[in-house]
């Protein structure tokens, strides 16, 4: 009896090992699968920004909000963060010249733009702000040193 418990403990060793060695085989296709999918897809949106940026005439860069931009100047050609980039295009603004149109209380009503991120787009494209952007940060400045005496 103990033989047979060697030679079925061995042979199901030796099936556990196959096993093992089946399973690590069949791992590292569906990794070598996933990283040829990884790097195909990679490539494959490299080649369309590449693509985007030679159809673009500016080149695909974005340019820095300045006092200087034309009013016709596009948002998206300006180094904005995406919260204001998407805020402005939920609003329907498109170019620089329409926000220097809005007043700081219709920008501050739209949604994701706050008293900072006027304040950003007012100073960066050379438009003071209002007394109400300024207003409101001084008020938040004397709260926080009130609040803390």
């Amino acid at each position: 009896m103990s033989d047979q418990k060697r030679s079925s403990s061995g042979s199901s060793q030796a099936e556990r090992k196959a096993f093992r060695d089946l399973e690590a085989r069949e791992a590292m296709a569906e990794h070598e699968r996933t990283r040829t999918a990884f790097n195909d897809n990679r490539e494959r949106l490299r080649s369309e920004r590449l693509a985007r940026e030679a159809a673009d005439p500016a080149g695909g860069e974005l340019m820095m909000p300045t006092p200087q931009l034309p009013d016709d100047t596009p948002i998206d050609k300006l180094r904005l963060t995406t919260r204001i980039r998407e805020a402005l295009h939920a609003e329907g603004l498109k170019t620089v010249g329409e926000i220097r149109e809005k007043s700081d209380q219709q920008l501050l009503s739209i949604r994701d733009l706050g008293r900072g991120s006027v304040a950003h787009l007012r100073a960066f494209l050379g438009v003071t702000s209002v007394h109400v952007v300024r207003q409101a940060e001084n008020s938040d400045d004397s709260a926080r040193q009130g609040g803390g005496r």
